[in-house]
């Protein structure tokens, strides 16, 4: 019993002497996000009328041209007077990405040709439920805390809807709404920094994704992945 007490107390006496303190945040974020791989497209064209002659549709609307993302979360980490830190941000976001539409393919009003200018984009709309694990480093202390942070998103899917658009030659507009069955976890490498003065401060990151949202579909070449640029304001309690 008494080697017990002994060891507690050495415990106790290590952690007090690292030093660790524990910080919390809340933080707004916007930014980029873009498809990457293969099977992503700056330009595409659209559909006038799928195989079983219904609707107008896009067959691959995963662009990759950049669209503007949305996102909060909370942030918990551990700060050691050495300057490791280690912590975790839990969120909810939404990513969208872009791919130009420059034509459209199919019958046309009285035209011969099969494939029409137009103009438009194809949308993909994405929330994901974010968990983003990390280690890290305080590369500079008081009056400016600056942490240089490596982790990873881990994003679960709550639903994706891609939604395009494009204005044919004769001024007629047409719109796709389909929402996606696309249901995956993704994993993002990410390398942030964060700068805090007081209790005010702003990120930037970015995440590469490493998971292949076309696994399991046949063909050459089938490969896409996620990549997220963020800024972020940060209000730490």
């Amino acid at each position: 019993m008494k080697k017990a007490y002994l060891l507690l107390l050495a415990l106790g006496s290590a952690t007090l002497s690292f030093g660790q303190k524990m910080e919390y945040s809340v933080q707004l974020n916007s930014g980029l996000s873009s498809f990457a791989g293969e099977s992503s497209s700056k330009t595409i064209a659209m559909s006038l009328s799928n195989s079983w002659g219904g609707s107008a549709g896009v067959s691959n609307p995963y662009g990759s041209r950049y669209n503007v993302t949305y996102g909060a979360s909370l942030q918990a980490q551990y700060v050691a007077t050495s300057g490791l830190l280690f912590g975790t941000q839990a969120g909810y976001e939404q990513l969208r990405t872009r791919a130009k539409i420059d034509r459209a393919v199919g019958q046309w009003s009285h035209s011969s040709s099969m494939t029409h200018p137009a103009d438009g984009k194809a949308v993909i709309i994405a929330d994901y439920i974010n968990l983003q694990p990390y280690i890290g480093w305080r590369i500079k202390q008081s009056p400016v805390d600056l942490d240089l942070t490596l982790g990873s998103d881990i994003g679960f899917s709550q639903q994706m809807k891609e939604r395009s658009e494009a204005t044919m030659e004769d001024g007629t507009e047409i719109k796709v709404k389909e929402d996606r069955s696309e249901k995956i976890t993704d994993f993002r490498p990410r390398l942030g920094i964060t700068g805090y003065h007081g209790h005010f401060g702003i990120s930037m990151s970015y995440a590469h994704g490493i998971k292949n949202y076309r696994a399991n579909m046949d063909g050459a070449n089938m490969k896409l992945y996620t990549r997220v640029f963020r800024i972020g304001l940060l209000y730490r309690l």
